[in-house]
């Protein structure tokens, strides 16, 4: 094979990747957000205080009703199926209520902290999954139904354990 055919295989080679990817990224054929179940946050909101350093990086946060309501109930019911079901990656997830519960006995497990943060209410009637430094990243739907609530929890778990298993802050 002599030299310039090499070489215009090897440019054809090297361009038409890239030809390729720019053309599906023009053309709209690409869904950036088809990798994550959960809706991402527009803007940064810190909820929660910077725990760096801690074993626990991610937390699952719920913004309670003043009376926790059964779309609550039924959402605090779920984050602690969905906890006991991480099995040992339960060291790396901390579940956290915002608000009030009225049998906190029930659910050991949950950190609980009165302080509602200002800027909120965006984020109610969601479940939250908070990194490390208190931010908010991804946000999904409590829904009325017991059907669909099983759905989100799928999909919490999903997500979740994508972020355990990339997540480097600890190495």
């Amino acid at each position: 094979m002599n030299k310039n055919k090499f070489m215009l295989l090897f440019v054809l080679c090297c361009v038409l990747p890239l030809a390729g990817a720019k053309l599906v990224l023009e053309m709209g054929w690409f869904n950036p957000g088809s990798s994550s179940k959960g809706s991402w946050l527009e803007q940064e909101i810190f909820l929660l205080p910077d725990i760096t350093g801690e074993k626990k990086h991610w937390r699952i946060v719920l913004l309670t009703d003043s009376p926790c309501q059964q779309r609550c109930q039924n959402a605090l019911h779920t984050v602690k199926q969905l906890y006991i079901g991480l099995g040992r990656k339960q060291e790396q997830v901390q579940p956290v209520v915002i608000g009030s519960l009225q049998q906190p006995e029930l659910y050991p497990m949950f950190d609980i902290q009165h302080a509602m943060p200002a800027n909120i209410e965006a984020l109610r009637q969601q479940i939250l999954l908070v990194d490390q430094k208190g931010l908010v990243l991804l946000s999904y739907p409590m829904p009325e139904q017991d059907e669909q609530m099983a759905q989100i929890a799928r999909n919490i778990r999903y997500d979740l354990l994508k972020l355990l298993n990339y997540d480097r802050t600890s190495v």
